[in-house]
């Protein structure tokens, strides 16, 4: 019987992967009903079209999308079966060959070894592997921050910045712009990030049949650390890939014939020895030609061997520069590492249980100098290692986790039982041959670099059987750390050692002092230095330190600790300037001192330190920022940047310690995100009769109605400013009846709006009926507390500040009938309010009342006229208090500003200051009125 069209449909279906099959259904949506397609298995889809289209419309449809697609060996196939050239039997070819290396690289990749696992112990890969982020991208430029330092909390603003991610199995999918086809793709990314995991999972899936089957018949796999050692050997191309092939030989003729179904994977092309910068003439045509490995691997990437071939290559950022030219069109992809959900999912896999996965990640992310390493898979992997043994051992997982420094040694110190006879001249070699790499920018050793250290092979199985020290596979000669940031933390231990004769006689070490590596820090912020200097810091811990010397004998001279102690106190004098621990390139003073965790040395440390400038982008910036307030003893002055706290405990501790400082006066809270930050603690310890608080700025923060009581009548504040407050309507009432008795000891207070607030949120924040800003009902009922407040007997306030805030008429009749009660306020700030003509006359009624006693008033940019003038004139000259008035950026015509000139003139005026800036557009008899009246010896006169 023959075979029916649907049947052939399905057939060729079968060999599609479920990313393909879902890319085959988007070109089939303009002639199918997209909803019936979307949940339709592969016989519905053969079903649907030729139920729709008929049998022989739909197999030539079906024979045009697979071309589009770019699945040649698919369409070739199926238009070959149609002519009837080739049987449905051989359908795909496959041979006996093909399929025992895939067997052979199934077998060799499907293990995963993690670095410190015991012998047998070892996981599927395929169980522990997480997806990773992707995007197409590529920076022509020099990676300037730490590599290790990834800033896990970035990747979703990274997502909206640079467009949506990549698929693996789209990697060599046309361009969707020009509809070219890449032949080479570069993985790129940080150390650590995951790029030789990706590497394997591509040859894994394609081993399994789940990956690039209908793209590529093979896939090589080739790492450049094997290739350094054999760099110079003589061999043909096909004997370099035919190393890994099950029988004894290749069918090297066959697999050669299609050169463009062919996939070579080459991992680490940062860490190539040679440069890959021969002239063409010098370079390769023929896989079967005996030439050195360097020139094959040349005349690979170049494109001169198997031009057709694609290359998938995986390399770290600063290596792009050396090879971008070298490669020809190729399609940048950038490794991010695991987003949030997805260092979640590693988590749950590798304690193989949800529960114990999510506790453990929420321990990570409490300490964010760890938390803004989670993109990192490694960093993942050290972190879990370490809870999961301190778990084991029955200890406190949390205290691993304090801080960076903290981490490591405790990861290091699982890998070094006690009864170990470990050789402290062979750990010193090693941390020498950590901070010589480190200052020379050097990852790979060879043999030469371990002697010049004292080291020999042998000396260093421990570390080998430690895996914190690795030997290339396949090579005898060449070694390294198993990741950068193992490297700094031994480069760190370096300067625990204590410098032996011949360090000493040689001046022209290649390893700079600490001096020196401080100074590189501060002077040019050598970012590459950063982690060995939070290192350096983390030594000072008193746990760590005693750890340190029980087990390893090495321990901070107090040299050593001079040096530290001096630099902080140098960085606090000139860092005035406010920055962000978690978003630096380099770790600031409050970072470092916070990575200590000595309080001791942290005091000494800011013995000095009366004022500090802090901010807070994360949770974690928060916790650094309290310990440092928490251990200077001295601080009166300080200002925060508060950008946004998603856990309430922190702020609450950030509260208690501001409040038991002994001796601070003035604080300053900065908010641009206008997010509650929980008043209800702030006012709290306001109540408290030891709090010594003297000022308080609030800005951008929301301020409930049940703490404005609170601010207003705090026992020890004398100063509140308060600029872009939201009042929040919390259902308490305003407590006007209560203030202005013999708590109240405000002297000032500033109320203040901008435009700026609109510009920061607000506007989207609040409800359309809420948005005309001059009629902010909680604005009026703030408005009424302070009236209450200025008509108390009692009142001591002295200045008042009421900056753009749209004051109406019913604000300036209670406002200026409060004055006339008022006997203590002697500064008055109106500027930014529109008073209009009613708001002056009963300004002038409250000035001309003798219990009034303002000496300074400001009516700046008040939209004032000169009819506001003829009322305002005759009260201001005869008043007896009144010194000083600000009119500046109030437009008067030269009929008001006679006036003005007139009034002053005369000698019963006693008025002593006057600011009149004007903007241009005055006339020529205004000037000269204005420059008569200046020359009045009585009157100060700031135009």
């Amino acid at each position: 019987m023959a075979e029916t069209a649907r049947c052939r449909l399905v057939r060729y279906l079968e060999h599609l992967t479920s990313e393909e099959l879902k890319k085959f259904k988007l070109y089939l949506v303009d002639c199918l009903p997209r909803g019936c397609l979307e949940e339709a298995d592969r016989p519905k889809v053969a079903d649907l079209l030729v139920s729709s289209l008929g049998e022989p419309k739909a197999w030539e449809l079906a024979l045009s999308i697979w071309e589009k697609m770019g699945l040649r060996e698919l369409w070739e196939r199926a238009r070959k079966e149609d002519l009837g050239l080739v049987p449905a039997s051989v359908l795909p070819a496959s041979s006996g060959e093909r399929n025992k290396y895939r067997e052979r690289m199934r077998k060799k990749f499907q293990l995963m070894r993690d670095r410190n696992h015991r012998p047998g112990e070892n996981e599927l890969f395929q169980h522990r592997f997480t997806q990773l982020l992707l995007l197409q991208e590529h920076r022509y430029k020099e990676q300037k921050h730490h590599e290790l330092l990834v800033q896990g909390w970035r990747h979703a603003e990274v997502m909206e910045e640079r467009g949506e991610p990549i698929e693996v199995s789209a990697l060599f999918d046309p361009d969707q712009k020009t509809g070219i086809q890449p032949h080479t793709v570069v993985l790129q990314g940080a150390a650590g990030i995951g790029k030789t995991t990706l590497a394997i999972k591509v040859m894994l899936d394609w081993a399994e049949g789940q990956l690039y089957q209908e793209r590529f018949d093979y896939v090589f796999y080739l790492t450049c650390r094997e290739l350094n050692t054999i760099g110079v050997n003589v061999l043909s191309f096909a004997d370099l890939i035919a190393s890994d092939w099950p029988g004894p030989q290749a069918p090297m003729t066959e697999i050669m014939s299609q050169p463009e179904r062919l996939l070579f994977i080459i991992d680490g092309l940062n860490e190539l020895k040679f440069p890959c910068n021969e002239n063409r003439c010098d370079l390769c045509k023929d896989w079967n030609q005996q030439r050195p490995v360097s020139i094959l691997l040349s005349s690979l990437l170049r494109k001169m061997l198997l031009p057709e071939a694609s290359l998938l290559l995986t390399t770290r950022l600063t290596a792009l520069g050396k090879f971008s030219p070298l490669l020809e069109d190729p399609r940048h992809v950038e490794i991010l590492g695991f987003s949030w959900r997805q260092s979640m999912e590693y988590f749950c896999k590798f304690f193989r249980n949800e529960e114990l996965g999510k506790e453990a990640l929420y321990l990570v992310r409490v300490n964010a100098s760890l938390f803004t390493m989670f993109s990192v898979p490694l960093m993942n992997w050290i972190i879990c290692t370490c809870l999961k043994q301190q778990e084991e051992k029955g200890h406190d997982p949390i205290q691993a986790l304090i801080t960076t420094t903290a981490l490591y040694t405790c990861y290091f110190n699982s890998l070094t039982p006690d009864d170990k006879n470990f050789m402290p001249q062979h750990l010193k070699g090693l941390c020498g041959l950590a901070a010589e790499g480190i200052w020379q920018r050097k990852l790979l050793f060879e043999e030469e670099d371990l002697r010049r250290h004292n080291l020999e092979a042998a000396d260093v199985s421990a570390f080998l059987d430690m895996n914190i020290f690795q030997k290339d596979s396949g090579c005898e000669n060449c070694y390294s750390f198993i990741h950068l940031s193992f490297q700094e933390f031994f480069a760190a231990m370096f300067y625990l050692m204590k410098p032996d004769e011949k360090w000493e006689k040689n001046p022209d070490s290649s390893i700079p002092d600490v001096k020196t590596l401080l100074l590189e820090c501060s002077e040019h912020k050598a970012s590459f230095l950063a982690l060995v200097v939070q290192f350096l810091f983390g030594f000072l811990n008193a746990e760590i330190a005693s750890e340190l010397k029980r087990k390893f004998r090495c321990r901070m001279s107090l040299e050593v600790k001079i040096q530290l102690l001096e630099w902080v106190e140098r960085e606090t004098k000139r860092d005035n300037v406010y920055s962000c621990p978690s978003n630096s390139a380099f770790p600031n003073w409050p970072s470092l001192l916070y990575e200590s965790h000595n309080a001791e040395f942290v005091t000494h440390a800011l013995v000095n330190v009366k004022e500090m400038k802090l901010m807070s982008c994360f949770d974690h910036d928060i916790l650094v920022n309290t310990f440092c307030i928490k251990h200077c003893p001295g601080i009166q002055r300080l200002f925060h940047h508060c950008h946004f706290i998603r856990l309430p405990a922190f702020w609450e501790d950030f509260m208690s310690v501001i409040f038991t400082s002994q001796y601070l006066r003035e604080l300053h809270l900065f908010s641009t995100q206008c997010v509650d930050i929980h008043m209800e603690k702030l006012c709290m310890e306001l109540r408290k009769p030891n709090c010594k608080l003297e000022e308080l700025w609030l800005e951008g923060f929301k301020v409930p109605y049940s703490c404005c009581e609170c601010l207003f009548s705090s026992p020890s504040l004398k100063i509140l400013h308060l600029c872009d407050i939201i009042f929040v309507d919390d259902g308490m009432k305003l407590p006007c009846e209560t203030l202005g008795k013999e708590n109240f000891q405000l002297e000032t207070l500033e109320i203040t709006y901008s435009k700026k607030h609109l510009r920061c949120g607000l506007a989207s924040f609040l409800s359309e009926t809420v948005k005309n800003f001059p009629r902010f009902p909680y604005i009026q009922s703030v408005m009424e507390l302070l009236y209450s407040v200025l008509a108390q007997q009692n009142c001591k306030l002295q200045t008042l500040r009421l900056v753009d805030c749209h004051l109406t008429h019913t604000h300036s009749q209670n406002l200026f009938s409060a004055l006339i009660c008022n006997k203590s306020l002697k500064d008055l700030d109106l500027s930014l309010n529109s008073l209009e003509e009613s708001g002056i006359k009963l300004l002038c009624e409250a000035l001309g009342n003798p219990n009034c006693k303002l000496s300074t008033l400001r009516l700046s940019r008040c939209a004032l006229t000169t009819a506001c003038l003829q009322d305002l004139l005759p009260v201001i000259c005869s008043s007896e208090n009144l010194k000083t008035l600000d009119l500046s950026h109030n437009v008067f015509d030269d009929k008001g500003i006679k006036l003005l000139c007139e009034a002053l003139e005369k000698q019963d005026c006693n008025l002593e200051k006057l600011f009149f800036f004007q903007p241009d557009g005055l006339s020529e008899e205004s000037r000269r009125a204005l420059t008569n009246l200046k020359s009045r010896k009585s009157l100060h006169l700031i135009l």
